[in-house]
């Protein structure tokens, strides 16, 4: 299928069903009137794991075209999606049907997992608890929010598969990878797992703090593995607690995660090989231990109001059979300008194959330190917006 005629699909779909973007990245929330619109991205970078950019001084390069929209049925019926296009590969990011409640709302499709804090990195890299999965993940299956008049809310979610195909590595989110080796993977082969049946609660609670407040709240998420081969299932659960307070113009986060998965691999399987799981996101697959912990933490402050944030952001795993660990420093600028968006961050990580594609897996002694510059420039234009302002309860 042609590129135009993936665009004119995607939308017609997003037409169709359309989306109230609930990720918590600054570049991807919309107005409560917005109907449907793109936003873009670009960027300079400058990676000092490659010779050509050290030698040339980076370069620009597109990242991707997103496609977002959303609707309502009736007053309390909506729906949500949106479909990104990349250099090179495309996928969608949520899509979903939704039915709003008086204290809460239930939603059906491809939904956010409930999990730890939504989104909290004030970059737009992300960090290493996002890369083995367990933040910001968006699979198929029923998710309920509770949100009563009190300072508690409860999440719920009954998730029966992954967002895409297990052998797809053309994916937003991290999940478990089913397929073989492509030539810039580093997975040392095919183990044909996949994930299904999960459950997830997340417990939160808010209290004011000066003029803003602070989101305690504790996670768990209980699931299975299928082994395409064996026909068995092993098990994925993790467990998490965090902190996230914004009070005036200081952001910061605190959270504290342990997960522990088995796989029912083949009696051919080597010996060490059930301690590492195949994953992909990104359009690549890679490993991480079967059994980890993980800390992450980050801090902004608004110099401007919103218009202008200094931020820093730090993760680390801990895990693996090699007691090897893997850790992420991320710090920058980010100006939010009417409809601009522009980030200007550095990233410092080791053992973090997602960096640069070079470490052999989180959790694995690699020894491998890499640095980045990126110069990110995010365009965001409403092209449909509704007559009427719908209710506050959409979001």
């Amino acid at each position: 299928m042609s590129l135009v005629a993936r665009l004119t699909l995607a939308l017609l779909l997003i037409t169709a069903f359309a989306t109230p973007l609930l990720a918590q990245r600054h570049t991807d929330l919309i107005e409560g009137e917005d109907r449907l619109g793109i936003t873009t991205m670009m960027y300079y970078t400058y990676q000092d794991w490659s010779e050509t950019l050290k030698n040339k001084g980076g370069e620009f390069r597109f990242d991707s075209f997103r496609l977002w929209a959303q609707t309502e049925f009736s007053e309390n019926f909506y729906a949500s999606a949106q479909y990104r296009l990349y250099d090179g590969w495309e996928t969608p990011h949520h899509l979903w049907i939704g039915h709003q409640f008086a204290s809460g709302n239930l939603k059906l499709g491809q939904t956010w997992v409930p999990f730890g804090i939504h989104y909290a990195p004030y970059d737009d890299w992300g960090n290493i608890p996002y890369y083995v999965g367990l933040e910001d993940d968006y699979d198929y299956g029923l998710s309920w929010d509770y949100t009563p008049d009190s300072p508690l809310a409860l999440n719920l979610g009954f998730f029966k598969n992954q967002q895409l195909a297990s052998d797809s590595r053309m994916r937003y989110d991290t999940d478990i990878f089913s397929g073989g080796p492509g030539a810039d993977d580093i997975i040392a082969g095919r183990k044909a797992n996949e994930e299904t049946n999960q459950l997830n609660a997340r417990l939160a609670w808010s209290l004011p703090v000066g003029d803003g407040a602070m989101e305690l709240a504790v996670s768990g998420l209980w699931g299975q593995i299928y082994n395409q081969e064996t026909t068995e299932f092993g098990t994925r659960q993790a467990y998490a607690a965090h902190a996230n307070l914004s009070s005036g113009p200081w952001h910061a986060y605190l959270q504290g995660t342990s997960y522990d998965y088995t796989q029912k691999l083949p009696d051919t399987a080597l010996p060490g090989e059930e301690d590492w799981l195949n994953v992909a996101s990104w359009n690549f697959a890679y490993e991480i231990p079967r059994k980890a912990s993980l800390l992450s933490t980050g801090a902004a402050y608004d110099l401007n109001g919103e218009k202008l944030t200094v931020h820093a952001n730090y993760s680390r795993l801990t895990g693996g059979t090699s007691e090897a660990d893997s850790w992420l420093w991320t710090g920058g600028l980010r100006s939010f300008w009417q409809n601009v968006d522009v980030f200007l961050e550095a990233y410092y990580g080791r053992n973090d194959p997602q960096l640069s594609g070079e470490a052999s897996g989180y959790g694995r002694d690699a020894d491998q330190t890499d640095f980045r510059i990126d110069l990110r420039f995010f365009y965001r234009l409403s092209l449909v917006k509704a007559k009427q302002q719908p209710k506050a309860s959409w979001r």
